[in-house]
């Protein structure tokens, strides 16, 4: 603690001498998180958010290479219009997570999510599909929310 005190105290002495002569404000200053970035028009933070709808079991959650099954639906954010939907097939999608077969937003969300799981995830264009989008469906920067539901972790079912 002694060492902690005698580098912050040279640090503020050498601060408040040295930082005018730079040309520099002067005072200790310590940043304790990194800034929020937000999308144009008030968009989700960058990356993913990830709401929850339903519990799930709080104590089983996918790793990257497990294979999951689960209900989507897949809308724009800017005017709630569907793209996608498992439900419509009547069918849950099958993938592994972790290892690039979906987006990035689908990768890092579900991660968050434990089995039986409904959630809504609110994906920012870098962890969508990005500058290209999917045409003729997903426009270039678009910002994605898709409800979910985790069926099934490998062969273990919700």
């Amino acid at each position: 603690r002694l060492v902690l005190l005698l580098v912050l105290l040279a640090v503020s002495v050498s601060n408040a001498w040295l930082a005018p002569t730079l040309g520099l404000p002067t005072g200790l200053h310590l940043r304790t998180s990194a800034p929020t970035q937000r999308i144009r028009g008030g968009g989700p933070t960058m990356g993913v958010e990830v709401t929850t709808s339903k519990p799930g079991d709080g104590k089983t959650y996918p790793k990257a290479g497990d294979i999951l099954a689960m209900h989507y639906k897949g809308t724009l954010a800017k005017d709630g219009s569907k793209f996608d939907a498992s439900y419509d097939r009547g069918t849950p999608f099958k993938f592994q997570i972790g290892v690039g077969q979906v987006i990035k937003g689908w990768d890092e969300g579900v991660m968050k999510m434990s089995l039986g799981e409904k959630a809504t995830l609110k994906i920012s264009p870098d962890f969508g599909y990005g500058a290209r989008g999917f045409p003729p469906v997903i426009p270039p920067n678009s910002e994605l929310v898709f409800e979910v539901e985790l069926l099934q972790i490998n062969n273990q079912k919700a």
